[in-house]
């Protein structure tokens, strides 16, 4: 019989505790797998390799939570890099001034009893010494914070990944261009500072 990939993490991290603390706990050990590009948003590659970007780590989360049987709902905003309160190193700053960088940012929502909540596990704990907006000591219950910069048009979607692609396409070559080396830049930054930040 051929296991569930979901449900053998759900019972390698949550053991046998109430549906709340396994919503929580998966919650935190998704948000805590480093942030960082590592090619792939597949979620099976987010977990063996530990780290991922927004769309990968949501993926993950979204098939564990599913299960549990808990209802999930995929969002995309549109927001700029250049917005996020983050203490960028020098030569990503002179980057920044020079280029604004619009990035489609993906998030989750699951229905908690009636209410359709936000969850967004963009960037790991210890970035929260960097200036990034972590969603630290959510409760489960309640909204978190979408993790990035607010005032972009919000777009529900069925296949976040394919949306992701269609509004990249409609970026400009050079728009494309400056978005992959400012990734690249924030990775590499992000790996250096990692043995800092522990």
């Amino acid at each position: 019989m051929r296991t569930n990939f979901y449900n053998d993490i759900v019972i390698k991290w949550t053991g046998n505790i109430s549906l709340e603390e396994k919503i929580m706990l998966l919650f935190n050990k998704v948000r805590d797998i480093p942030y960082g590009s590592i090619c792939s948003r597949n979620p099976k590659d987010v977990y063996l390799q530990q780290k991922g970007t927004c769309s990968g780590k949501h993926e993950l989360l979204k098939g564990l939570y599913k299960s549990l049987g808990i209802p999930v709902k995929d969002y995309i905003i549109l927001h700029s890099f250049n917005n996020l309160p983050v203490k960028y190193p020098k030569n990503i700053k002179e980057f920044l001034a020079k280029n604004k960088i619009v990035d489609p940012h993906n998030f989750l929502k699951i229905k908690i009893e009636d209410n359709w909540i936000v969850v967004d596990v963009t960037w790991d704990l210890p970035l929260k010494n960097l200036g990034f907006p972590v969603n630290e000591n959510w409760n489960g219950k309640v909204d978190g914070k979408i993790s990035v910069a607010q005032g972009g048009k919000i777009m529900e979607t069925d296949n976040p990944i394919l949306k992701k692609q269609e509004l990249l396409s409609e970026f400009s070559v050079l728009e494309q261009k400056n978005r992959k080396q400012f990734l690249r830049l924030l990775t590499n930054w992000l790996e250096e500072e990692r043995e800092n930040l522990k």
